[in-house]
């Protein structure tokens, strides 16, 4: 499952009809609209047996997108989850460390808040290297980041900041 998961993750950026990082999907039955990114970034060992992606999870407030969260979901990476941890090498030369929030789970999933330091640091420094450890089994997984991944967050919140989004199509 987590397999078809990778795979269907790393279709996404082919789906994509726009340069906008965020997408837009209003269901016009509810009204309820949701912001995603165009794309995750995949962090995967060379034959694509271990590794996590990194999700943002984008919110709107009073008419504003922001970046909330990062969602992570490993593979191989320890059994279950709890107490992760993900650290981020930033261009500046400083990391930025969190540990997850959400509870014990087995589904490969752990939860990062975002505090507003830590989203103009992300906003402003591109993304050098990457690591995930498995709070639970410490388990830990580490990769560089190259080509225009080292901008994801870049490039997402400067769309936020913009409000800049593609509308999906009905």
């Amino acid at each position: 499952m987590k397999k078809v998961f990778i795979a269907m993750a790393m279709a996404l950026p082919f789906l994509s009809f726009s340069q906008q990082c965020v997408v837009k999907d209003c269901d016009d039955m509810t009204d309820k609209c949701t912001y995603y990114p165009r794309h995750n970034m995949i962090l995967a060992n060379d034959e694509k047996t271990k590794g996590f992606t990194l999700d943002a999870r984008i919110v709107e407030k009073a008419g504003q997108l922001s970046v909330a969260d990062i969602m992570v979901l490993s593979v191989n990476i320890g059994s279950c989850n709890e107490n992760d941890k993900l650290i981020l090498m930033l261009s500046d030369s400083t990391k930025l460390s969190l540990t997850s929030w959400n509870k014990f789970n087995c589904e490969g999933n752990a939860w990062f808040s975002l505090r507003e330091s830590d989203i103009n640091r992300l906003g402003s420094n591109k993304i050098i290297k990457a690591y995930f450890q498995n709070g639970r089994s410490y388990d830990s997984f580490t990769k560089e980041i190259t080509g225009e991944d080292q901008n994801y967050f870049v490039k997402l919140i400067a769309d936020c900041r913009e409000n800049k989004f593609t509308v999906l199509p009905k």
